[in-house]
């Protein structure tokens, strides 16, 4: 029984994170997760819109690093994580036929 539900937990695992990580961060972006002193990528996004004083004074520089480097680091992040759960699920699928 052991060896069959190895696989599923691991699959359930790997594309169970990718959700946590993404609802934190909505959280961390909105204000009603985590706090500013612990580092989050919600944070670090909500930070970085702050930053685009060029929405209200153009005079002022533009940082827009600030708010595409997490933003796209936290995509990169989730997708790869899908796909590993996609691998593995395949991977681990007992119907599927030997090759």
């Amino acid at each position: 029984l052991l060896p069959n539900l190895i696989g599923v937990s691991v699959v359930y695992a790997t594309l169970a994170v990718p959700l946590a990580i993404l609802q934190e961060s909505f959280l961390s972006f909105l204000g009603i997760g985590v706090r500013l002193p612990l580092p989050s990528w919600g944070n670090l996004a909500s930070t970085g819109v702050k930053e685009l004083p060029a929405l209200t004074s153009p005079d002022l520089p533009m940082r827009w690093w600030l708010l595409v480097f997490p933003c796209t680091l936290l995509g990169l992040t989730l997708m790869a994580l899908n796909f590993l759960g996609d691998a593995l699920r395949d991977r681990f699928d007992p119907k599927r036929s030997p090759r």
